[in-house]
C-alpha cells in the first residue's frame, strides 16, 4: 500500500514519529515536535484525535466516577488535547515541512472529522483492535489503515484480520506491547514471525527504552516502525517516559539496518502482559447499557453501546448478548459481564468462614453495594487523589467492622507518584503533604468504624527509579529520607503500614525499578529497628523471590511477625501480578498454614480486577482460601 507517497512493504521501512499527546495541549509544542521529526528523518508524524463525549461512558447522573487508572487517564486528557482547528493547523504545518500527517481517531465522530482532512492514512490504536464498529467506520474513508495489536489475544487479531479482508481496505498490522515503558522481557519480539503468517504486511510499534529492539524488529520483517517522539522525556504527560528524544530518534532512523536481537516469544499464541492487562482495562472499550434494562428484558442492539473503559465484555462479544434475557436489573452506563451470558443469577449475599480477619477492597462509590452483600471484618478503601477532595459522608454508613484499612493513592495531581524518599526535596515535600491528606481522609472515614481496633494506612512509599536500579549503597539514605518524611506527618490515631514492593512495580501501565521495601531480610531489619508494621503483599513477595532466587516460605516466615495486614493474591514469574489463586507460583496450602498462626493480621484478596463482574475475583479467592481449611 502507499501512504503519502511512500510505498509500504517494499525495501524501505516507513518510520512514523508518534507525537500523540506529547504536545501537552500546546500547538506551538506540536509544531516543534513536527520539526524534530523532520530533523530526525521520519517519514510521517502521527497525532491522536478524540471526541471526549463519544469516547467515555456517562452514568445516568452525569458522573464519570471510574476505577483509579481510568480517572487518572481522563484527568490527563483534560489537559493535553488539541482542538479540531489546531489539528488542521498541525496538518497544514506538516505539509509545509514536507512530512506526512496521519492520525488515530479514538471514536466514530473523530473518524467523521478526519474525513474532511484528506489524511493519508488512519491508525487504529491497540485499544480498538477489539472494536469492529470503529474499524468499519474508519474503513469507510477508503484510506490505508494501520492497526496495533497490543493488549490483545491471538483470536482477537484473527477476527480483526477477517473483518478487514472482508472490507477490502489495505492495512498493516503492528506488533506492540502496550506498556509505557515496556520491559524487554514482555515484548516477545519473535511474535512478529507469527504475525506475518497471519498477514503479510507487518510492523512494530515500540514503547521500550532505547532503540535496539525497534531495530531488531526490522530484521524480523517489520516494514513500519512507529515510536513516540518528545523534546524531553522528563516532561509531564502519559507518554514522555516511553518516548525517544531527538538524538535517539535520529540514531534509530540512521541505524535502522543495524540489528540488536530481542527475540524471546512466549508463544504459541499472543498473550497480554500484566502492564497491557492494566492498560486494556483503562483504555479499551466494553459493552455498556445504553439505558436502564429491567431484569428479564430480551436484550436488543439499541439497548447496548460501546464505550471506554475496557472492564466489561469486549465489543466483539456484543452479538452474543442479543436475544438473551437480562439476568439482573442493569442501570444505564453499567458494564455487561460474562455472567450476563449465563442463565443463573449471581448470588446476592455471600458468607465466608475464615480463621483470619478478612475484607475486600472498595471505592467510595461501591461501598454501599458491598456493605449490603457481605459481612466482612474490615473494608480497605482504595482512594484516588480525586477522592481526597470529596467528603466521605454521603457514601458511607456506620459499620461494626473490627478494622479499617485505607490504601493511599499511588498517583496524585500533576501525574506525581507518592515518593517519600525522592531525591528531589520539593517533590518529597509534596508527597509528605499528600500523605497528610490521606491521613485526614482516613480520620473522616474512621468516624463510620467506631469499633475498629486499628485505622491502618497502606502506602507504596516510593524509592523507585525509572531506568535502572539504584546502587545498593544508596538504600540507607533512601530509608532515612522515608523516616524523616514520616516524622513530618501528624498520623493521629492512624498507623502507616508500608507495602512491600516487587522488583519491577507497575505504575498505571509502565514498569519502574524498586530500590527499598522489597528484599525480605532488609524489610525485617527495618521493621525491627523502627518498630514498623508492614502491609505484606504476597504477590509482590513471590515475584521478588522468583527474581532473586529466594525461598518464598522462608521469606514469609521472616516477615509475618512484622505484618499487620496482607494483600493476598497469586503471582506468575516476575510480572504476573495478582493472578487468580492457584494459577501462579505460590504454594497455597503451605502459605495458609503459616498465615493462620498470626492472629494480629488481617487480609483482603487483591486479585487483578477482582471487583469486576460483581466482585467475582474476590469471591473466587475467598472461596479458594475457605477450601484450604
Amino acid at each position: 500500500m502507499t501512504i503519502g507517497g511512500h510505498l509500504v512493504g517494499g525495501s524501505r521501512v516507513l518510520v512514523i514519529a508518534e507525537i500523540g499527546n506529547n504536545h501537552n495541549g500546546s500547538l506551538e509544542l506540536a509544531f516543534r515536535l513536527v520539526d524534530a521529526a523532520v530533523d530526525a528523518g521520519a517519514d510521517c508524524v502521527k497525532f491522536q484525535l478524540r471526541n471526549r463525549d463519544a469516547l467515555y461512558r456517562r452514568k445516568a447522573d452525569g458522573s464519570r466516577a471510574e476505577d483509579l487508572g481510568v480517572e487518572y487517564i481522563q484527568d490527563l486528557l483534560d489537559k493535553v488535547e488539541l482542538s479540531l482547528d489546531e489539528h488542521r493547523q498541525a496538518r497544514d504545518y506538516c505539509r509545509q515541512k514536507g512530512i506526512t500527517y496521519i492520525c488515530t481517531p479514538w471514536d466514530e465522530p473523530s473518524v467523521d472529522a478526519l474525513a474532511n482532512f484528506d489524511v493519508a492514512a488512519l491508525k487504529i490504536a491497540s485499544a480498538d483492535l477489539c472494536n469492529p464498529y470503529l474499524i468499519a467506520k474508519a474503513a469507510e474513508l477508503g484510506k490505508p489503515l494501520i492497526l496495533s495489536t497490543g493488549m490483545s489475544f491471538e483470536h482477537e487479531i484473527a477476527l480483526a484480520i477477517e473483518q478487514l479482508n472482508a472490507l477490502a481496505v489495505p492495512f498493516a498490522l503492528l506488533h506492540c506491547n502496550s506498556a509505557y515503558p515496556a520491559p524487554e522481557a514482555d515484548i516477545q519480539l519473535g511474535y512478529l514471525r507469527r504475525l506475518q503468517e497471519q498477514h503479510g504486511l507487518i510492523g512494530y510499534s515500540g514503547h521500550e527504552r532505547g532503540i535496539a529492539i525497534s531495530l531488531g524488529a526490522v530484521a524480523l520483517g517489520a516494514k513500519i516502525v512507529e515510536r513516540h517522539i518528545t523534546l524531553d522525556r522528563g516532561m509531564e504527560g502519559p507518554d514522555h517516559l516511553a518516548s525517544l528524544e531527538l538524538s535517539e530518534f535520529r540514531q534509530m532512523v540512521e541505524g535502522i539496518r543495524q540489528l540488536e536481537l530481542a527475540l524471546p516469544w512466549a508463544g504459541p499464541g499472543r498473550h497480554a502482559s500484566q502492564g497491557e492487562l492494566l492498560n486494556r482495562e483503562n483504555l479499551a472499550k466494553s459493552v455498556i447499557a445504553a439505558r436502564d434494562i429491567p431484569r428479564g428484558t430480551l436484550l436488543e442492539q439499541s439497548m447496548l453501546c460501546v464505550a471506554s473503559p475496557g472492564q466489561g465484555l469486549a465489543p466483539y462479544r456484543l452479538a452474543e448478548l442479543l436475544g438473551k434475557p437480562a439476568q439482573r436489573d442493569i442501570a444505564q452506563g453499567d458494564f455487561l459481564f460474562e455472567s450476563d451470558l449465563e442463565r443463573e443469577q449471581p448470588q446476592q449475599t455471600l458468607r465466608f468462614d475464615l480463621p483470619v480477619r478478612w475484607g475486600v477492597p472498595v471505592r467510595y462509590h461501591d461501598f454501599a453495594d458491598y456493605h449490603r452483600r457481605i459481612q466482612p471484618d474490615l473494608f480497605e478503601f482504595h482512594l484516588s487523589y480525586r477522592d481526597l477532595s470529596l467528603k466521605p459522608q454521603p457514601f458511607l454508613a456506620p459499620t461494626d467492622c473490627s478494622r479499617l484499612v485505607v490504601h493511599a493513592p499511588e498517583l496524585f495531581e500533576n501525574s506525581e507518584l507518592l515518593d517519600l524518599a525522592s531525591d528531589d526535596a520539593a517533590y518529597r515535600q509534596r508527597s509528605i503533604d499528600n500523605l497528610q491528606r490521606v491521613v485526614d481522609a482516613t480520620l473522616q472515614i474512621g468516624e463510620f468504624f467506631p469499633t475498629a481496633d486499628a485505622r491502618l494506612i497502606v502506602a507504596n512509599i516510593g524509592g523507585f527509579s525509572a531506568d535502572a536500579p539504584r546502587p545498593q549503597d544508596v538504600r540507607p539514605e533512601l530509608y532515612e529520607r522515608f523516616y524523616e518524611s514520616c516524622r513530618q506527618v501528624d498520623f493521629g490515631d492512624t498507623e502507616l503500614i508500608p507495602q512491600n514492593m516487587a522488583p519491577f512495580p507497575w505504575h498505571f501501565g509502565g514498569q519502574r525499578h524498586q530500590n527499598i521495601f522489597m528484599m525480605p531480610e532488609e524489610l525485617a531489619a527495618q521493621a525491627k529497628e523502627h518498630q514498623l508494621r508492614l502491609c505484606l503483599d504476597l504477590s509482590h513477595l513471590q515475584m521478588t523471590c522468583f527474581h532473586f532466587g529466594l525461598d518464598f516460605q522462608a521469606s514469609l516466615a521472616l516477615l509475618l511477625p512484622y505484618s499487620a495486614h496482607l494483600h493476598v493474591a497469586d503471582a506468575k514469574g516476575i510480572n504476573g501480578e495478582g493472578v487468580l489463586m492457584g494459577t501462579g507460583d505460590i504454594d497455597w496450602p503451605a502459605t495458609w498454614v503459616q498465615i493462620r498462626q498470626y492472629s494480629q493480621v488481617s487480609f483482603i484478596p487483591e486479585v487483578w480486577q477482582g471487583h469486576k463482574d460483581h466482585g467475582a475475583g474476590f469471591w473466587s479467592a475467598l472461596q479458594f482460601l475457605t477450601r484450604l481449611d
